[in-house]
């Protein structure tokens, strides 16, 4: 864990647990605990307040704010706090309902049986249809297999959700009574987490900004991988080399590709991919391979899944929209200028950026580019003719097939040493994890291995 993610896991830890000091501080605690009824209830109170503060700040984080992003120091560790978060604040909520509940009970069963009756009004209402709403979809997204489409409605429901959460928790009596302070700070939080919401889920193509491109070329590189050329409509995104941006096309070509309802067997599983909006509306994240000041935006796309797959058939004029910049990434967000990249096949992307911006300066970088052979070098044509007008640059190609697996203590080797230099990582998931692992058992501190995971699915 970064100590730019750890300060940001350390905040949210700590508005978790202010409303549950307001409220214990807001009245003598021996009467809450006074008997076993009262004591289960008082727990319940506590596990729900943190729960409702943490689904509010749960909702804050997927809604891709740039000030929160930096916070964490990547949309990446954002987004993976934010997973967390999630089940947390799940289990806090429903820890909340079943303390309440077995507080009623030890007194009598009619007592608990009470708490679920629909007839007792709008707050026991509220409160059921969050708790069974919230566990259907918490479900879906940890255990279901849904396509990207399907994954992105099922988070959008979480905003509505915690609306009704939040309207059970005020409308609940004597829990915010006893406290102004922790009536402000409920308030405070759950209008940032509805205005979160609204300004990214219900209202994102007004209020988020956003560019529109024209699409003006297509280069497929081999069967799997290709590069989109977008010249700008109106404004273009600015970006340090190795960030990226979410994309979404319309395109006439791609819409072929897509129904709103397919079943496919795979194996001794069956897979059901369910559309229900526009597949325009669908953003997914790519890493720019433009050189910084170029007027046109380049992505490289390797074929994953069906939208991936389906932008092979992307036409010339498709109109398309891009978001951001995102991501902490980048040669330039390195203050040491002895630099080691080392990229795993279509990981190349965020280097082929940084390299097509190496100008004028004093960085020295030996770039490894891992492969599986030579034929799936993206781009080594291009990047050998830029290793070689520089010397501050060094391109070393290892295919797997000739040399075996790119190590650590062959970086070593091969660099002369890593005691001086920074190592930057992309790649496939367990490429990265395996590198950086293998950097830090050659001495590498955390702080001079820099990666970041594409994981913004139902990972």
């Amino acid at each position: 864990m970064t100590s730019k993610m750890g300060r940001g896991v350390a905040l949210i830890a700590l508005l978790c647990i202010v409303p549950v000091v307001l409220w214990a501080t807001s009245s003598p605690l021996e009467p809450r605990f006074s008997t076993a009824s009262t004591s289960l209830t008082a727990l319940g109170v506590a596990f729900g307040l943190a729960g409702i503060v943490a689904f509010a700040l749960n909702i804050i984080l997927g809604t891709r704010l740039r000030t929160v992003e930096r916070v964490f120091g990547g949309l990446d560790k954002m987004y993976a706090v934010h997973r967390v978060l999630g089940r947390v604040a799940f289990l806090l909520l429903l820890t909340h309902a079943l303390l309440v509940i077995s507080g009623a009970a030890s007194v009598s069963m009619d007592n608990a049986l009470q708490l679920l009756d629909p007839s007792r009004g709008w707050t026991v209402i509220l409160g059921l249809i969050a708790l069974v709403a919230m566990t259907v979809s918490v479900g879906l997204t940890l255990y279901a297999k849904l396509n990207h489409e399907l994954f992105v409605y099922v988070q959008r429901t979480f905003g509505a959700i915690f609306i009704v959460g939040a309207l059970h928790a005020f409308r609940t009596p004597g829990t915010k009574s006893v406290s102004p302070a922790l009536t402000v700070y409920l308030l405070v939080l759950s209008a940032a987490a509805f205005i979160a919401y609204v300004r990214r889920s219900l209202a994102g193509d007004v209020l988020v900004k956003r560019y529109d491109y024209r699409v003006t070329g297509v280069t497929p590189l081999d069967q799997a991988v290709i590069e989109i050329v977008m010249s700008p409509m109106n404004g273009r995104v600015r970006f340090t080399p190795g960030q990226f941006v979410f994309l979404t096309f319309s395109s006439k070509e791609m819409a072929r590709w897509f129904r709103p309802f397919a079943h496919v067997s795979e194996g001794s599983s069956e897979l059901i991919t369910l559309r229900p909006g526009d597949v325009k509306n669908q953003f997914h994240p790519f890493s720019i391979t433009s050189a910084r000041d170029a007027p046109d935006l380049r992505v490289a796309v390797k074929a994953v899944g069906d939208y991936t797959s389906a932008m092979r058939a992307l036409e010339g004029g498709a109109w398309a929209r891009a978001e951001g910049p995102y991501g902490g990434f980048g040669h330039l967000r390195v203050k040491n200028p002895r630099q080691i990249w080392v990229a795993g096949g279509i990981g190349v992307t965020p280097f082929l950026s940084m390299a097509r911006s190496f100008g004028d300066g004093d960085h020295r970088v030996d770039f490894y580019f891992a492969v599986k052979s030579r034929q799936q070098a993206y781009f080594v044509d291009e990047l050998r003719d830029i290793s070689d007008r520089t010397e501050r640059l060094s391109l070393i190609v290892v295919p797997e097939d000739e040399e075996g697996f790119l190590t650590a203590a062959e970086v070593d080797r091969r660099s002369g040493g890593l005691d001086d230099k920074d190592i930057l990582i992309c790649g496939p998931v367990a490429m990265i994890r395996a590198m950086a692992d293998q950097f830090r058992a050659q001495g590498v501190p955390n702080r001079r291995v820099h990666y970041e995971l594409f994981r913004f699915g139902a990972s």
